[in-house]
């Protein structure tokens, strides 16, 4: 188990930020695609901040994070973790079913991951916009934010699916929960991201 410490940080085109990490940062991972189930029962485990997630990437992961007793940091997310890789993706999902957890929400990304000395930073293209996450220490993540060019008070502590739904009231678009990539767009992102490998478009 590890306390997970992160901020997000909104980007008006993640390839502009990766050719400025070049000169400040090292390459951990290269582009890759990742699709993400999100799994709940009855609603308990998002009532309480807890998320329970199936991960098909580079490799398969499934992970499990829920609140951290005690005050925050302003702009910064922090949640207990605890993950492990899997081996079969569609046996988990199935235990996972048998257990009562059916999916909720289904999402995709494609991520790079830089490093720095004070932590990781995260760059997502996601279907409706493009994002940094900085992971670190608290104390770092101000830091790191002003190092790489970035302004530390537009960090966001908000999940992924709240930015989504945010988006989508914003432009007037109905409610949807899933987040995913039409067929024409991945290709074109695979392509001209050049990745290494790619993740099932279909979570379930």
């Amino acid at each position: 188990m590890s306390i997970e410490h992160e901020a997000k940080f909104g980007l008006d085109d993640c390839l502009d930020m990766e050719q400025r990490l070049r000169g400040l940062a090292r390459l951990r991972t290269p582009w890759h695609f990742e699709s993400n189930t999100v799994y709940d029962r009855a609603g308990e485990l998002a009532a309480s901040g807890r998320l329970l997630r199936l991960r098909r990437a580079l490799t398969c992961t499934l992970t499990f994070k829920e609140p951290v007793p005690g005050p925050g940091t302003f702009g910064v997310k922090s949640r207990l973790e605890r993950e492990t890789q899997i081996e079969d993706p569609q046996a988990m999902d199935a235990i996972l079913r048998g257990l009562g957890y059916t999916p909720q929400l289904r999402y995709e990304k494609f991520r790079a991951v830089w490093e720095l000395p004070q932590g990781l930073i995260y760059l997502d293209i996601l279907p409706f916009g493009d994002f940094l996450e900085i992971e670190a220490i608290p104390e770092q993540i101000s830091s790191i934010a002003r190092h790489i060019g970035l302004d530390p008070g537009s960090a966001m502590d908000k999940s992924y699916h709240a930015l989504h739904q945010s988006w989508r009231r914003q432009n007037g678009l109905d409610a949807c929960e899933d987040f995913v990539f039409d067929e024409a767009r991945h290709q074109r992102l695979t392509i001209l991201l050049g990745c290494q490998a790619q993740g099932e478009t279909n979570a379930d």
